[in-house]
């Protein structure tokens, strides 16, 4: 059995910002973002044929327990009273996304206090193998793990021509193995996430720390023991910056125990959406039904 989990909020963003929002349901509303995120989830459906497909959502975008060990989370993202920036147009298109999953039969699951990201970890852990992980976030390249059948199908080079990351996709990339994954992040920092870093590391110095010293705890003894092979400033930044490293470890980590079961869909009876046809999209509704019978064929 397969396991296909897909970050949703990252497919649905895409969507939005890439298909022009000429298309219109007969209202006048926008439907661009609902239109690119059912192709994307037909296109993977077909592609990877999983046994099981579940889309992970944001039910806090913006954690609580994120914000009080990191203060500058996802600041950049915050538009007012805490609230994530998002367009109007886009807002009003989520709620009909979830509306329209749950009529077709597609799990679409959340938790209080957790990201998508949460979510996407915490079934990758539990469920079947192979999983394939469809998202737009390099966050979750952690979870890769050809051993244990886990990928992350990355989007960001688009839905089509999506790079399947894989152990020697992330080692040519970063120079790093996955489960090095959060250590190289940590130092590096992440602007998008509000993730400062260590001062004076970028991409390659964080890599070369990694295969030198393989962790980092390691790394952190080595720059207090002042092994040689670490440069004087790096290692006083690093020593300087304990607290965060150890603060935002916590927070990129995806290693949280949820209580929650992995949903199921039943592919041999796909529903019908009446929200897609009120849309004047109910064409969608044969596209999925015809999906459900190629994935089970």
């Amino acid at each position: 059995m397969s396991l296909l989990l897909v970050d949703l909020a990252t497919v649905y963003y895409r969507a939005f910002y890439s298909l022009p929002d000429t298309m219109v349901a007969p209202s006048g509303l926008p439907v661009n973002a609902i239109r690119g995120t059912l192709d994307a989830l037909m296109h993977f459906s077909k592609q990877y044929k999983p046994a099981n497909l579940v889309t992970c959502w944001d039910f806090d975008w913006r954690p609580d327990w994120r914000v009080e060990l990191i203060e500058s989370y996802k600041t950049a993202r915050v538009a007012q009273e805490d609230e994530e920036q998002m367009p109007d147009s886009l807002g009003d298109q989520v709620d009909l996304i979830w509306t329209i999953l749950e009529e077709l039969g597609i799990p679409a699951s959340g938790l209080d206090g957790c990201e998508a990201d949460d979510l996407v970890a915490h079934f990758a852990r539990t469920g079947p193998t192979p999983t394939f992980i469809v998202s737009g976030d390099r966050d979750l390249f952690q979870l890769i793990d050809d051993d244990k059948g886990s990928t992350v199908l990355y989007i960001g080079t688009g839905i089509a021509k999506h790079t399947v990351a894989n152990n020697e996709y992330v080692i040519n990339r970063f120079g790093i193995h996955p489960n090095q994954y959060v250590d190289y992040s940590v130092m590096r920092g992440d602007a998008s996430d509000g993730l400062p870093g260590v001062k004076g590391i970028g991409e390659k110095t964080a890599a070369n720390l990694l295969n030198q010293f393989g962790t980092m705890n390691e790394i952190l003894k080595a720059a207090k023991a002042k092994d040689p092979s670490i440069k004087p400033k790096i290692a006083a930044s690093l020593i300087e910056h304990a607290d965060y490293i150890s603060a935002a470890d916590k927070v990129v980590r995806l290693n949280r125990k949820l209580k929650i079961k992995t949903p199921e869909i039943n592919w041999h009876e796909p529903g019908v959406s009446s929200t897609l046809e009120e849309l004047g999209l109910g064409k969608y509704n044969d596209l999925w039904k015809k999906t459900a019978i190629k994935v089970t064929n």
